[in-house]
């Protein structure tokens, strides 16, 4: 047999070298290929996932408080998510000829499970309201609900309620570890209707024994209830406008007529705030007529 050479083993080496890389090309096309029916198979997903959140989202105006004209009193609304789909809920329903409902609540975390819970606890706080029992007890049947229907220590919500006479002069005030509820009368500072109750779905007795405030009116009272997400906001020096901040813009505005008042405290909030709200956002104004 004779000896390799040097020759040979120079063709020898090279032929190797060549085989390898004709085998790392093949291995490289082999990869993008994967690749390509990995992205091809994630913007699939990605498209379902964009035609799931647009229903969520539709859905979600249900959840929504709208306004209207009920008797003497005058509804505005205002309400955004941080994102898709959010947290908080409100409505405006009257109970019968005699008696309006406003409600806005606001469940903890955001995005879709958030929406979920937020679904769900509108439906319930909805058909309790429609029987007539009173805002207090309606919070204890919400409690009760959350506690055991989620079962979660770290799950809970807020929620704040209003019950109208058909007069106009007396409402009806409970809420549940909420922002308080300003009550609003031309040019005055708000007076700030505090809950009385915690929160809600972490503690069986978490509603107390007396929930409920009764306030009497007079035309051109303004009440307001909204949600943490218009309080939560900073300015550029990392100041929070906070319950006082809001006060403050509501007492500004006062004086504006009803279908400006609303747009004029968003507008003001926008104009001194950093950037996008970071929560949902839900706000009723009604305002008793002269």
């Amino acid at each position: 047999m004779f000896p390799e050479t040097r020759a040979d083993k120079g063709r020898t080496g090279v032929h190797g070298v060549a085989s390898v890389h004709a085998r790392e090309g093949v291995d490289l096309l082999e990869h993008c290929k994967q690749l390509r029916r990995t992205n091809s198979k994630l913007r699939t997903f990605y498209k379902e996932l964009q035609n799931d959140l647009a229903a969520a989202a539709c859905v979600q105006r249900h959840l929504e408080p709208a306004p209207m004209v009920w008797g003497p009193v005058r509804v505005d609304t205002f309400s955004q998510p941080a994102r898709t789909v959010g947290g908080d809920f409100g409505l405006v329903s009257p109970l019968d000829d005699q008696h309006l409902n406003l409600l806005v609540g606001d469940v903890s975390g955001h995005g879709i499970s958030a929406a979920l819970a937020a679904s769900r606890i509108f439906s319930e706080a909805s058909a309790h309201l429609q029987t007539g029992a009173l805002l207090g007890e309606v919070l204890r049947k919400l409690n009760r609900s959350v506690i055991h229907n989620f079962n979660s220590s770290s799950f809970f919500f807020t929620a704040a309620a209003v019950r109208l006479d058909r007069s106009g002069r007396r409402m009806v005030f409970a809420g549940a570890g909420h922002p308080p509820c300003m009550l609003i009368k031309p040019g005055a500072e708000p007076q700030l209707l505090e809950a009385q109750s915690m929160m809600l779905g972490a503690l069986p007795n978490a509603v107390c024994e007396e929930p409920e405030i009764e306030v009497k009116l007079e035309a051109g009272d303004r009440m307001l209830l909204y949600t943490d997400g218009i309080t939560d906001v900073f300015d550029e020096r990392g100041d929070m406008l906070g319950i006082e901040g809001l006060r403050n813009v509501v007492r500004e505005t006062s004086l504006l007529p009803f279908a400006e008042t609303l747009p004029a405290i968003l507008g003001r909030i926008a104009a001194w705030r950093q950037g996008p709200f970071a929560d949902d956002v839900t706000m009723v104004l009604a305002e008793v007529s002269e």
